[in-house]
Order: C-alpha cells, then sequence, then structure tokens
C-alpha cells in the first residue's frame, strides 16, 4: 500500500442537527453508503486491515500503557510524574496488589479488547466480501485477500498475548457479536492454543512476506518474522506457567515450539543486528527502525496537514523543568547498577541528572531532575528521549519517535534461551548471547552524538574482537541461564519486558520483595507475593457481565 507507513486511522464526522419542524426530522438522508457499497469503494480490504494496527497507535493507551505495565510496575522503573499523586494507577500496580478498579489495567483491557473486536470485523468481512473488493481500481488477487488475513491473524494474537502477561486468562472472542453478549474467562490452555492457530495460519500463507524483503514504504507491518517470533515469545512464557504450575502442559514442548520458531527467524529470515545499539535510540528513526534489525516497530511522524501527531511517551517519560517533559518511566537505581562496567548500553537506556544535550540552536540543555517525582533515581528513559535537533520546534510531541516491538536482538536470546531449555550444546547457546553483546561492546559507540556530556559515558572505553574474547564473552562453563537472564534485562531494558520475563521465570514475588527491602521507594513490592499475578480483571467488565465474567481467583 502506498504510504502505509503511517498506519491512519479512517474516521468519519457526524453531525446532527435539530429543528421543530417534524418533516425536516422524518426526511430520508440526503447521502447514505451501505455495508455493501462500502466493500465496493476502493482499498476497503486495507482500510480494514489498517484500523486493525489503531489501537497500537494510542500513545497513553497502548504505548505508555505497555511499558508502564512491562517495567514501571516492576524493578526496572518508577512511574515517575509531577508528585506522588500523578498516575498512582502505576504506583499502585508496582506495590503487588492493585484493585480492580486500577485504571491502567482497565486502559488495557479496553485497548486490547477493541483491538480484538476490529480483527475479527476484518477478517470476517473480507472473507464475505472478497468478491467486491478492489485496490487501486482493480480486482486484488487471491494472494493479497491471503496476506491481508495473515495480517490480522498476527495482529489478533498479538493484542491476545497481551491480555495473557497481565491477566492470564480472559474471555476469548473471534467473531463480531452483538455488543450485549456476555462471555466467561477462557482457559489459558484454550487461549495458547487460539493464538497459536492464528500464529501459525499467517505463517502458512505463501504471500505473507518475510520481514527482510518489506520495501521501506511496508516496514512496520505485520510479517513472517513477526509471526515467528511472537510464536516463540509466547511458548517461552507458557513454558514458564507449566513450571510454575500456573497453567496444564508440557514445559518441554512449549520449549520446543519456542525453539523451532526461533530457530526459523534466525536461521531463515536474512536479518541481522545493527552494528552499532546507538542506532536505535539516537533520535532520528531514521536508521534503526528500517534496518533488518527491526522486524516489527511502529513508525510515526508529525503530519500537521492530516492531523497525525507523533507518540505521547515522548513526552510522558523524558524529564520535567527545562526539558519540557511529563517527568514518567523513571529508570530505577537497581537497573543502573545492572549494567557491567564497560557496557555503552546503560548510556543509551538510562540518562542522568546534570546530562547535557545540545539545543537545536547550538547551545546547552543541562537535564534538571529535581523538584517532582524523580528526586529519588534521578534518571530517565535515554530510549524515550528525542534531543531537539530531532524534533519539530523543539517540540517533544513533534518527532518521529517509535518503539520497537520486534527486534533481532530479542529473537536470538529466546532462541539461546530455548536451546538451553531443550538441553542445546552450549557452545551454541552461548554464540547466541555474544552475537548481542558483541554488538554493545565491541562495535557500538562510546560516546553519545547529540550530548555534550553523559555520566555514563565515563570509563567507556573501545574494545577489540580480542579483547572481547577475553574478557567480556559468555563462556560454555558459565551459568547460561543466568547470563541470559542478565542479558534480556540490559539489552531490553524500558521496551515492556520486564514484568514478562519475571512472571515466566517465577521470580515476580522474590524479585519485589527484595526491591523493597533494599530501596523501599514508594512502597514498591511492599505487597508483592506470590498471589500478585495474575492482576485482577477490570471490576466494571465483571459488573456489566451480570456474573458470567468471574474474578481471578487470587483477588
Amino acid at each position: 500500500m502506498k504510504n502505509y507507513k503511517y498506519l491512519l486511522a479512517i474516521g468519519v464526522l457526524i453531525v446532527s442537527l435539530s429543528a421543530c419542524k417534524k418533516s425536516f426530522l422524518e426526511r430520508e438522508p440526503l447521502g447514505s453508503l451501505s455495508e455493501e457499497g462500502y466493500f465496493q469503494t476502493d482499498n476497503a480490504a486495507m482500510k480494514l486491515v489498517v484500523d486493525c494496527y489503531g489501537p497500537m497507535l494510542d500513545g497513553w493507551g497502548y504505548t505508555i500503557n505497555k511499558v508502564a505495565l512491562g517495567d514501571e510496575s516492576v524493578d526496572n522503573a518508577d512511574g515517575g510524574g509531577s508528585d506522588p499523586g500523578d498516575r498512582p494507577q502505576t504506583i499502585e500496580v508496582g506495590r503487588g496488589r492493585p484493585l480492580a478498579s486500577n485504571p491502567l489495567l482497565s486502559e488495557m483491557w479496553n485497548n486490547r479488547y477493541a483491538a480484538i473486536g476490529k480483527c475479527n470485523l476484518a477478517i470476517e468481512n473480507i472473507e464475505k466480501q472478497w468478491d467486491k473488493l478492489v485496490a487501486d481500481g482493480k480486482s486484488v488477487s487471491e494472494e493479497e485477500k491471503a496476506r491481508y488475513i495473515a495480517e490480522v491473524k498476527f495482529l489478533r494474537a498479538w493484542y491476545y498475548f497481551d491480555l495473557i502477561w497481565v491477566f492470564k486468562e480472559v474471555p476469548l472472542v473471534i467473531s463480531p457479536m452483538p455488543s450485549e453478549t456476555r462471555l466467561p474467562k477462557s482457559p489459558v490452555e484454550e487461549l495458547k492454543a487460539q493464538i497459536y492457530s492464528d500464529l501459525d495460519a499467517a505463517i502458512n500463507v505463501a504471500s505473507f512476506p518475510r520481514s527482510a524483503s518489506l520495501p521501506r514504504s511496508e516496514k512496520g507491518r505485520a510479517n513472517k518474522d513477526a509471526a515467528y517470533a511472537l510464536k516463540a515469545r509466547a511458548a517461552l512464557f507458557f513454558a514458564g506457567l507449566i513450571e510454575s504450575s500456573k497453567m496444564q502442559g508440557n514445559a518441554m514442548e512449549e520449549y520446543t515450539v519456542a525453539k523451532n520458531a526461533a530457530e526459523q527467524v534466525v536461521k531463515n529470515g536474512g536479518l541481522s543486528l545493527l552494528p552499532d545499539y546507538q542506532d536505535l535510540y539516537r533520535g532520528d528513526y531514521q536508521v534503526g527502525p528500517y534496518s533488518q534489525e527491526a522486524i516489527f516497530p511502529v513508525l510515526r511522524a508529525f503530519l500537521p496537514t492530516i492531523g497525525f501527531g507523533g507518540d505521547a511517551f515522548a513526552i510522558m517519560n523524558v524529564g520535567r523543568n527545562n526539558i519540557g517533559g511529563y517527568g514518567g518511566n523513571t529508570p530505577t537505581r537497581d537497573l543502573a547498577s545492572a549494567f557491567e562496567a564497560g557496557d555503552p548500553r546503560k548510556m543509551f537506556t538510562i540518562i542522568s541528572h546534570n546530562d547535557i544535550f545540545r539545543t537545536s540552536s547550538g547551545g546547552n540543555e543541562v537535564h534538571n531532575y529535581r523538584g517532582y517525582f524523580n528526586d529519588f533515581n534521578l534518571q530517565h528513559s535515554r530510549k524515550a528521549f528525542v534531543p531537539q535537533q530531532f524534533r519539530m520546534q523543539d517540540n517533544l510531541t513533534r518527532s518521529n519517535w517509535g518503539p520497537y516491538w520486534i527486534r533481532y536482538a530479542e529473537v536470538l536470546l529466546v532462541y539461546a534461551e530455548a536451546l538451553l531449555k531443550t538441553n542445546g550444546a552450549n557452545g551454541e547457546v552461548a554464540q547466541y548471547i555474544n552475537e548481542v553483546r558483541r554488538r554493545a561492546f565491541v562495535t557500538t559507540s562510546k560516546v553519545d552524538g547529540p550530548a555534550v556530556f553523559r555520566q555514563f559515558s565515563e570509563g567507556l572505553a573501545a574494545v577489540t574482537p580480542s579483547e572481547f574474547d577475553t574478557r567480556y564473552a559468555v563462556k560454555p562453563t558459565d551459568n547460561l541461564l543466568e547470563a541470559i537472564k542478565h542479558e534480556r534485562r540490559v539489552e531490553l531494558a524500558l521496551e515492556g519486558f520486564r514484568l514478562y520475563d519475571l512472571v515466566r521465570w517465577n521470580q515476580y514475588a522474590t524479585t519485589m520483595k527484595a526491591f523493597y527491602t533494599k530501596y523501599g521507594f514508594a512502597d514498591k513490592g511492599v505487597s508483592a507475593g506470590d498471589n500478585s499475578w495474575p492482576f485482577p480483571i477490570p471490576q466494571t467488565e465483571i459488573d456489566r457481565s451480570n456474573g458470567v465474567l468471574t474474578q481471578n481467583s487470587n483477588y
């Protein structure tokens, strides 16, 4: 599709007029478009597909929400903000026993089910109306139809998995239903089967492209490698739940699913890591999202002529005061201490109080993180920050900032973990861990390009390949599972993975209790325990169901 990269939602504004005369009120509409007529309009099918991406472009309901739950609710970051009363929903989840009225949880539920509803409508209507559909004035081929449906099935699986790593069991809806329909929770085993079914259906479509074959204009669009990667990610999660007796099944079978799916990406995808980690997060977003590392990025742009703004994440999660942000997503001291000395990823993940960046006019911008709810950590996310030269009019909401929901680096670590769990050779496991580490220590820049001074650049020095092998490479005789856990935390920090990892490793309770004991800040982890997860289903949904939907048994 032309200019696919912006995935713009299509809306109609309906204006209602009132008058006194009955004859006016009873007039037939001057123009209308029936459902059948709509599907004869140009590119109707693609519009349905694009609409399924729409919920993912909701900065508050999706991007901010996903990272708040994935990182700010655990030991990687705190919620931050203007004061302790700013976004208390994040603080509440972080304490370990959120209420069923928690807005952060309701926000996720509503966004994901709206997305699933769009996917169900798209699948049904593309299949039912196929003979009427045209694109650019021509009939759409069977191959393109199959690709559209594969794309939407991937997205439906994607949204369902978001719900699973937060709530575990949720209602399964795979076709359009009347608005008054109420369904009970489906067992997690049934949800797993549906996710695999959707992903396998997408993978088996010949016209569903590989990530490496996507033209630049289609980057950000679902693809076969994204489907393999999501299947591998989900399988690791299910395997962990089985090992901790939180669901039924065979953990070794799930680890094998993860290994086989990740292997398809690693060995057959033709993908690679960017040599310089900085290119992912410098701020211009002209290299990273279009690289062979970015399997499923979300591409954004500030396009005022059509009312399309940047992601709110890029203003919510940077410093207040002279920086102009809202002060959210403050990386913890614990996360900062997790990085090894000499690892430049620390610098490209965390900005410190008093770091200095160049302004668009050639001056200096000294980051001041005091005077708001960041006085404890005095840190912000470098991955969220767009330096002034990469914004329009120095406005934090006017940039090309966008998240990477699947990166090749993650798939390498998934593959290493699945290999280890399925008794693969330790040497091969270490090889894939070191592929990620080598990029970090050897080829990543030791200087933050747009900055004048970075605290975490101190002590960074060039590392030769031979020095890496001697000092930094993971050895086959090392504790490889611990090496993978470390590498996932520092490589993927502040990208929304930490809660997912702690839950599947059955380390949520112990990690958060230890965090509370060590830091005690904002009572994070004070109520964390084995009964904290899954988090509670929003009470409003239970009330609407008239008892059909029941609360999770741990709440």
